[in-house]
């Protein structure tokens, strides 16, 4: 005859396991005035001990949560050598800089990045999103709708800009369009030294939809006008062929502060 209490152990590792990897709060502004210290050190430890102590909790235990959440978001390869810190200290724009946090967040929280891409992208900038939307995403999920996950869900989109409030109803956002971000992303992944990438490659990443891009033909209009104003060496069309070729590494790029 079977134990009965063995069943039982299964269907509790599962909740709890669920419930860990539900979505939790964006550390938003935290995060933004982590990427800005951290272009003030040169090495990655001592960054992360001040980052722990600047923030605003009275807490020890949760400043090290929070400071463990804001290095696994953005700061992933635990090094200063990053996507983040390399286009603050050059660029120095907010806007850019929240662009590519929106990206690299994304990277890391996949639910989130799958609401983002099969909810909201698809709606058009100025529709309401119902609080039945973000649970009907959430019980598909995780089989179940939590207030902490669905409030957490709802503030992370709107941090990153994809919705705003208004009347006390959430409204898709119209993103302007993040032309300077998406050549600095895709130089960053698909091209860190000069080469020709194919526009399947570029379409077959999320990156650009992760920065908020709804068309592919955005996608090219940025190429388009990039090309045209030699911020790249060439964008060809031509019967089956559609690629780009960079004229400037990932370095090179961020180093001259090049902007369209």
């Amino acid at each position: 005859m079977r134990d009965e209490r063995s069943l039982e152990v299964p269907r509790i590792c599962v909740k709890l396991d669920q419930k860990k990897h539900m979505v939790r709060r964006l550390l938003w502004n935290d995060g933004i005035q982590a990427v800005k210290l951290s272009a003030e050190f040169s090495d990655f430890r001592p960054f992360k001990d001040e980052l722990q102590k600047s923030l605003h909790y009275n807490s020890s235990y949760v400043r090290m949560r929070n400071t463990n959440s804001l290095i696994r978001w953005f700061f992933p390869s635990h090094s200063l050598d990053n996507l983040l810190t390399k286009v603050w200290m050059f660029y120095r724009k907010e806007e850019i800089l929240k662009e590519l946090m929106r990206y690299q967040y994304l990277t890391t929280e996949p639910a989130v990045a799958e609401f983002v891409i099969h909810y909201l992208l698809p709606m058009h900038p100025g529709e309401v999103v119902t609080s039945d939307y973000l649970k009907d995403f959430l019980l598909k999920k995780y089989n179940v709708v939590r207030p902490d996950p669905l409030n957490s869900l709802r503030g992370a989109c709107g941090d990153m800009g994809f919705l705003y409030s208004e009347n006390k109803k959430l409204v898709i956002c119209q993103i302007p369009p993040p032309r300077t971000s998406l050549l600095i992303l895709t130089h960053y992944l698909l091209a860190p030294v000069p080469r020709t990438v194919t526009m399947k490659e570029v379409l077959s990443n999320p990156y650009w939809r992760y920065l908020g891009i709804r068309e592919a033909e955005n996608v090219r209009e940025v190429f388009r006008e990039a090309d045209a104003n030699g911020l790249i060496a060439k964008y060809i069309v031509a019967d089956q062929l559609e690629q780009l070729t960079m004229r400037y590494s990932f370095d090179e790029f961020v180093q001259r502060r090049i902007q369209l």
